[in-house]
């Protein structure tokens, strides 16, 4: 009969007979940016459901503020009747679903960067942070006229994206060392 063969036990060193490395250990060798590329993919997939859910309260927002059936000159007669306050609200009503869903969205990307990228700072997850603001900046901005609102857009996504993913990268890094050191 033929000997059996054995598959390696995970998390057992190769002299122990757990055969090769397992798979991902060759994280150790993946340098820092490379985690930018990384970061930017997770803070736009988790920032797209979050983004459909912010849209959906927006709506409702919206419909709250207006009839149903409101046409284009209709909103802009009961915006203009408004008070600067009541314009306010209805302006962050709008605004402020898509800003924290960004937000939440980068500080999860900037955690991933951190935690798990060998080697990785905050900074790697402030770059990913930047990237992605810039690649939203870029698919939002074609085409449009570049007004005194989009460049405050612009500047709010990037301010939004650079610094939640940053401290998300902080955190990260944080529990990163942790965990290393309880080991």
């Amino acid at each position: 009969m033929t000997e059996r063969r054995r598959l390696p036990v995970l998390n057992q060193p190769p002299e122990a007979g757990g055969g090769s490395a397992p798979e991902g250990e060759d994280d150790e060798t993946r340098p820092p940016w490379q985690w930018i590329g990384f970061g930017v993919v997770a803070i736009f997939a988790a920032w797209l459901p979050l983004a459909a859910a912010a849209g959906a309260l927006a709506r409702r927002a919206f419909q709250a503020a207006f009839a149903e059936g409101a046409t284009e000159a209709d909103v802009a007669r009961a915006l203009a009747a408004m008070s600067s306050g009541e314009r306010i609200r209805f302006t962050l009503s709008q605004a402020l679903p898509q800003v924290l869903a960004l937000a939440l969205a980068a500080f999860a990307g900037g955690f991933l960067v951190g935690r798990f990228g060998k080697g990785t700072r905050p900074r790697e997850a402030a770059l990913a942070g930047g990237a992605t603001a810039l690649m939203a900046t870029a698919l939002t901005v074609r085409g449009l006229e570049l007004a005194w609102v989009t460049v405050a857009t612009v500047a709010i996504t990037a301010t939004v994206a650079i610094g939640f993913a940053a401290w998300g990268g902080l955190v990260g890094v944080r529990r990163r060392g942790s965990r290393q050191s309880a080991l």
